[in-house]
């Protein structure tokens, strides 16, 4: 006799708003991923689970897929969309597979922490039962209230709490519906719920669940899933001491969303600023691109960075220092003068960040901080030309402020990098003075890299776009100007390619 297949539904149809922001509570990062994500990976990993289906809103179904190619679940061969209610997610799911005996484990998405063993319990009572619940004991007293008055109260050793997943064969689970949807006073509850009322025939067999098998319900349940998650990290890192940087990469793993909310923290207290004083900036490069595609940080990205127009930068600069938190420090070149790299940054003087060309015989600050560049408008040069004054200029910059030793080739590339350095500048100048023109705006020559522009419409007027469940001001033309940026900026890297630029961060000196 064949087995019958067993469909993990992970449902998410629903709005979420509960947990605060504007993400969907199944959106919100946590640990790294969203949650969404980790309950996926926990049936993606089972190996009595056959196929995987997700019900989202379809305002989420593009997400989904992205995210499936992001993180490989091979499992997962359905995204559907769900209705206004719960019950409107779980019928989808019905209807999906009508006509094949199967069984469905119905699971919240906003359940990120159900274990292995969950799984693998209510997979093994499907074998024997046509419907299998979760539940764990009730441990507090129990009481029937009227109002705010106690009228009874219940012996908690006949009561359960209810989790998910809540499973059933398919035929069982449809039956059920159809006689709930005839019924004018249906009122949805959970799954079991609906076959407990319309199939009281059928037998529910209950599991035995786990107190951390939390649904994320309120803001407030988000650092205690965090702190979960550190910990089941913890217990399954197997370090090899064979390498030496197994530890650090686990450690940067594992504190890796802690450091961006602190990068979160010091961008928001960076647009109060901007709003008090009418100073124009918007999200750039990786930060945009993570707005974009995740709704906030990428996964693996361990930076921030915004953009402000070059004429404002001096009245941010100024603003900044007076009205930051104390922790926070604006940091250029004539706040720190031993800065490194002649670029403003807004720093958290509590925290550490190392990077790989870091000189730790100078003092200038080093802790998490957030990137802002200066935009300028461009001249109207060809395309390839405009490139490669930038690109010429930028690279005798980096070597010329990189970290030299004494050798007759450090002296050649002092003399050569230092005269293409001068003869770049002196024709951006020129040009600039010449071929006058507001239709392209980008940073300033010493931060342009590959010589990216964009057309001033694509940012002006500025417009406005979530990240991590906050608005922050974006150009105008997000799609365009990633284009302009990356290319077709969808494809996610190689797996290998998927690293922060920081080798080692603290994200507390006080602890």
């Amino acid at each position: 006799m064949n087995r019958i297949a067993n469909i993990a539904v992970v449902l998410a149809g629903g709005s979420g708003r509960r947990a605060g922001g504007e993400v969907p509570k199944q959106f919100v990062v946590v640990g790294s991923r969203p949650v969404i994500a980790h309950s996926i990976d926990a049936f993606q990993q089972n190996a009595g689970i056959d196929e995987i289906a997700v019900v989202v809103h379809p305002d989420h179904v593009e997400r989904i897929e992205q995210m499936q190619r992001e993180y490989g679940w091979s499992k997962l061969r359905h995204v559907l969309t769900g209705g206004a209610e719960r019950y409107h997610s779980s019928m989808a799911a019905i209807k999906a597979y009508a006509g094949r005996e199967v069984n469905l484990l119905l699971h919240d998405a906003a359940r990120p922490l159900v274990s292995q063993e969950i799984i693998s319990s209510v997979c093994s009572a499907l074998t024997e039962a046509e419907a299998v619940g979760v539940a764990v004991d009730a441990i507090d007293t129990m009481v029937q209230a009227d109002a705010h008055v106690l009228t009874h109260q219940l012996d908690r050793a006949s009561l359960r709490r209810m989790q998910t997943p809540q499973a059933f064969r398919l035929s069982l689970i449809e039956k059920a519906y159809a006689r709930a949807l005839d019924d004018p006073e249906f009122q949805a509850t959970d799954d079991c719920g609906v076959v407990k009322r319309y199939m009281p025939e059928a037998e529910i067999t209950l599991v035995k669940g786990d107190e951390e098998n939390m649904k994320l319900t309120y803001a407030g349940d988000i650092p205690l899933l965090e702190n979960i998650l550190a910990r089941r990290e913890r217990a399954k890192t197997n370090f090899d001491n064979t390498n030496p940087n197994s530890r650090l990469s686990a450690y940067q793993k594992r504190n890796l969303r802690r450091a961006q909310l602190r990068m979160l923290d010091i961008l928001k207290a960076i647009r109060t600023v901007c709003d008090n004083n009418h100073i124009t900036y918007w999200l750039d490069s990786g930060t945009l691109l993570g707005a974009v595609r995740h709704g906030g940080f990428i996964p693996w990205d361990d930076d921030i960075d915004i953009c402000i127009s070059r004429q404002d930068l001096p009245r941010f600069v100024e603003a900044a220092q007076r009205e930051l938190p104390p922790e926070l420090f604006v940091q250029t070149p004539q706040t720190d003068p031993t800065v490194r790299m002649p670029m403003c940054k807004v720093r958290d003087l509590q925290s550490l960040i190392v990077e790989g060309s870091d000189d730790f015989s100078k003092p200038y600050a080093k802790g998490l901080y957030v990137d802002i560049f200066p935009m300028e408008p461009w001249p109207d040069l060809p395309d390839a030309l405009s490139r490669r004054l930038a690109r010429g200029y930028c690279k005798a910059n980096a070597i010329l402020h990189c970290q030299h030793y004494y050798s007759w080739r450090s002296v050649a590339e002092l003399f050569y990098f230092g005269a293409k350095r001068a003869v770049c500048r002196s024709l951006w100048a020129i040009c600039k003075c010449v071929v006058r023109g507001r239709s392209w705006y980008s940073n300033i020559l010493e931060n342009s890299g590959n010589g990216n522009r964009h057309l001033a419409t694509t940012i002006f007027p500025v417009g406005s776009i979530t990240f991590e469940g906050e608005t922050f001001s974006a150009p105008a033309n997000p799609d365009r100007y990633l284009r302009d940026l990356f290319g077709e900026y969808g494809a996610l890297p190689p797996e290998h390619q998927r690293t922060g630029h920081a080798v080692f961060f603290c994200t507390d000196l006080n602890t």
